[in-house]
């Protein structure tokens, strides 16, 4: 036998070490292989794209291409500590450092090369569901079947080169000169974990602070806190496994009336240990699970709420803009649209008016004003009440700023908001508009611009029109006050650039979800090792498999659950903020994403803990 069946070999003998591994890169290739198939689909080519959302699917490709890279690297990490002893066994009998290079290269390189084959064939089996699926999230019709030779050679490449780079990492890991450290392996004593009780104060305080800033951001804050709020969760969760979870173990152990009652002194000790030896991982899977949760629950909230959040922004159907001087031309585009909205016999109302944009005093951003007449003109036509403002009063109408009720001076003029309504007139880009008298208005000096405004009983059908719209005036550019809007086109738009967006995070997350749980069953994997000797041990002296049975659910299932609880919650505080900031609806659409995790966190801790339970008693008989 040569050294490369040996090292060939040796893949199968250690099959149970590296099934998470093969396991997770198989699925993580079907993943990308997915991903890509669909991208270079050649009906999603050809979809007029932003650029934006464009770069967004390869920069998302990007991102979950480097993710599996650290997920690979960091699951070899772990599985290399596994085999301490067999490599300073090696070292004895005579191989050298260039051998078990070697051995290690050509492990790699055929484990990563036939997860990329089976990920490529798996994506092929199930590629008619996924396309049917995807071409419906996308807003299309479902995506045709075809040979994505681009996708599979991208993968294969792909795949190649991470088992090449694992195996300069690994050649970096193990070193001849550290024989000794890896035939003693992790028998080394430890030292009790030791916990600050002014860390888990600061842990606790960070996590309130946080939370109470996401849960109070408005459309205008919330940018500014996002980042400050990150950095706060991050340290806050670091701080909870390092410090605050063993500060309270300790707590736990103090109180000797619970910590002596039967196996509790025993579950309470072992998760002292694993906790904080894990603390790092634990971490890692907190917050890449609390970033699958939010990027996938945020996107999925717009997503379902799109339709609400159009119908909000835009009351008309149509509605075009532009200063006073282009009048003209926006007649010419309010006839176009009047005759093509005769030409499809859809029945329609019009308002024409005018607004001006004027800078309140002390306040550095424009403000929108429209007199009393045109408002209520526009508010009949769109079936809301009319209003009758006395002198010096204004009305402020907006929806995301509806609590704000100060009263402004315009123009030298002090009004009295004497109402104010979340009921759009006029489209949301314009929010925080003033209504005021006629007489008003006309003394106050600032830009004029002349509107056409258009109201149909389903704008939906209007699409057509916005397409034709778009494809005559499209090119048609002028300063920022000039702009058309067509709801039932930007519908479409947003349609398709939430889809592509909802796809994108979907696709992150599961990458993200297969990888943690890759990590803990590694994890696991190498605690069974130990656990087999510990469990042994002690049954000779007494404890039976059921109580055995009893600590181990409890230590696994903390193993398991108790990073996605924390990213649940982290989760839960984090989308609050939209529904804060922009009125979305998120308790279906969270209760949604959490249940479905949950339910696939629970399987798969499930499965482990059978397996898990399955060792152990085997290694009692």
């Amino acid at each position: 036998m040569n050294f490369r069946e040996f090292a060939t070999k040796n893949v199968y003998r250690n099959i149970k070490g590296y099934f998470a591994y093969f396991l997770s890169s198989s699925i993580s290739a079907t993943l990308l292989f997915s991903f890509t198939m669909i991208i270079f689909h050649p009906d999603f080519v050809v979809l007029k794209l932003p650029n934006s959302i464009t770069n967004t699917l390869y920069v998302t490709t990007v991102i979950a291409y480097l993710f599996l890279c650290f997920f690979v690297f960091y699951s070899v990490s772990v599985f290399l500590k596994s085999r301490y002893k067999e490599f300073g066994i090696l070292y004895i009998i005579g191989s050298s450092k260039k051998q078990i290079q070697k051995m290690i290269n050509i492990e790699n390189i055929i484990i990563s090369s036939v997860s990329g084959v089976v990920g490529i064939i798996v994506g092929i089996v199930f590629s008619k569901i996924l396309l049917a699926a995807s071409g419906k999230l996308l807003g299309l019709n479902a995506l045709g079947f075809y040979i994505p030779v681009k996708a599979m050679i991208i993968t294969l490449i792909a795949f190649i080169l991470i088992g090449i780079v694992i195996s300069i990492f690994c050649s970096l890991v193990i070193k001849e000169d550290m024989v000794l450290k890896l035939l003693k392996g992790t028998k080394k004593p430890k030292l009790e974990p030791k916990s600050s009780a002014i860390f888990s104060i600061i842990c606790i305080v960070l996590l309130t602070i946080g939370y109470y800033l996401s849960i109070t951001s408005t459309e205008k804050t919330l940018p500014y806190r996002i980042i400050p709020v990150t950095i706060m969760v991050v340290i806050a969760t670091y701080l909870l496994f390092s410090q605050l979870s063993v500060f309270v173990l300790k707590v736990l152990k103090r109180n000797r009336d619970f910590y002596m009652k039967k196996t509790t002194v025993l579950w309470v000790s072992n998760l002292l240990y694993r906790i904080k030896d894990n603390t790092r991982m634990f971490f890692l899977i907190t917050i890449t699970s609390t970033v699958a949760l939010s990027s996938i629950g945020s996107v999925y909230a717009y997503w379902r709420d799109k339709e609400t959040q159009i119908n909000k922004s835009f009351p008309q159907s149509f509605f075009c803009v532009d200063t006073y001087n282009n009048k003209t031309k926006v007649d010419y585009k309010i006839d176009f649209i009047e005759n093509s909205l005769k030409k499809e016999e859809i029945s329609y109302t019009t308002v024409n008016g005018e607004m001006k944009f004027i800078i309140p005093n002390g306040v550095k951003d424009e403000v929108t004003i429209i007199k009393e007449d045109t408002y209520n003109k526009l508010a009949r036509a769109l079936s809301l009440n009319t209003i009758d403002l006395k002198e010096n009063e204004a009305m402020l109408v907006s929806y995301l700023d509806k609590n704000k009720r100060k009263n402004i001076i315009l123009d030298e003029t002090k009004l009295q908001i004497a109402r104010g309504s979340d009921s759009c007139v006029i489209p949301a880009l314009y929010d925080s508009s003033y209504v005021v008298k006629d007489d008003v208005y006309e003394k106050m000096k600032g830009p004029r611009c002349y509107f056409g405004a258009f109201n149909v009983n389903n704008y939906k059908d209007t699409l057509s029109i916005g397409n034709n719209f778009y494809n005559n005036f499209g090119n048609d550019k002028g300063d920022k006050y000039y702009n058309n809007f067509l709801k039932a086109y930007i519908l479409e738009k947003n349609k398709i650039a939430y889809g592509v967006l909802l796809f994108s995070a979907i696709f992150i997350g599961l990458i993200f979800f297969v990888t943690t749980a890759s990590f803990l069953y590694n994890k696991c994997y190498m605690d069974l090792i130990e656990d087999k000797k510990k469990y042994k041990q002690l049954n000779k002296i007494g404890l039976t498999y059921k109580e055995i049975k009893k600590v181990l659910n409890i230590e696994i299932g903390v193993l398991f659950l108790l990073p996605y609880i924390i990213a649940v919650v982290h989760f839960f505080f984090a989308i609050s903020s939209l529904k804060c900031a922009f009125g979305i609806e998120i308790t279906v659409p969270a209760l949604q994403v959490i249940g479905i995790m949950l339910i696939v966190q629970i399987i798969y801790f499930l499965i482990i803990r059978k397996n898990y339970l399955f060792e152990i008693r085997k290694s009692l008989l």
